[in-house]
């Protein structure tokens, strides 16, 4: 009895350290995405550059002081924090496949859930970085002043990005051994982010241009669900898509 019962302590010790494990491993991977994008500057330039083009073409072409323009404003500023994130997940697994590291990665260890997991880390780490830039040239360009409805507007870029992050995540894998991915990816990718993109721009009407929250809990709560189905469906379908790699 005494030997059964130190081999199931022995067990129960040993469920948290490989949990322990998995969330090392999972900010390794993260980690490792953070460190190449930041040393090769080349991805963060690019995307920002794009991002910001898109407004500064949108300031020069109208007036921001109408009212017209400023009703539009949540569209414009959510077409320049969604497309150039295309860009930087489209080339989420560039480096693996240029390396020829992918296959090995897939073949580690590691529960191929939390290298998904690993890498949309990194994705929404590195698109909430250009986002908040963006959001400050956006305000600064459409004359927009610090309030409260800009912390709100925070809150949407995190919840949006993680969502984006991970079905982006999920298809950059799948398409990654394709030679048309460039144009495949966003084909893929935005008709399942139209309710992202949906719940975003409205609930930045209310808070930026209407000054008011009647239906924002609405809105926060479809991109959490979203969030919640995108990252679960991810972390269990993820194994399925680089079975083949």
């Amino acid at each position: 009895m005494q030997g059964q019962e130190s081999l199931g302590t022995g067990t129960v010790s040993r469920v948290p350290a490989a949990g322990m494990f998995q969330l090392r491993l999972m900010w390794r991977l993260a980690e490792k995405d953070l460190k190449v994008a930041y040393r090769s500057k080349q991805t963060f330039s690019t995307t920002l550059f794009f991002a910001v083009l898109i407004l500064t073409t949108f300031v020069f072409a109208f007036d921001p002081g109408s009212r017209a323009i400023r009703e539009a404003t949540p569209g414009i500023l959510w077409v320049a924090l969604i497309f150039p994130g295309l860009i930087q997940l489209n080339r989420s697994f560039q480096v693996e496949m240029d390396e020829d590291t992918l296959q090995g990665l897939v073949l580690s260890p590691a529960d191929r859930g939390v290298i998904f997991l690993g890498k949309v880390i990194a994705s929404w780490i590195f698109l909430l970085i250009v986002d908040l830039l963006v959001l400050a040239v956006f305000l600064v360009g459409f004359n927009f002043s610090l309030s409260q409805g800009v912390l709100w507007v925070v809150l949407l870029i995190g919840l949006a990005g993680a969502g984006f992050s991970g079905v982006g995540t999920l298809f950059a894998a799948m398409v990654s051994g394709v030679r048309t991915r460039e144009v495949l990816f966003p084909i893929l990718l935005l008709p399942v982010i139209v309710p992202i993109i949906i719940a975003a721009v409205n609930a930045t009407q209310e808070v930026l241009v209407l000054e008011e929250i009647r239906f924002l809990s609405s809105w926060i709560e479809l991109l959490v669900v979203f969030d919640v189905i995108t990252l679960a469906g991810g972390f269990w379908l993820f194994e399925y898509v680089v079975a083949d790699r």
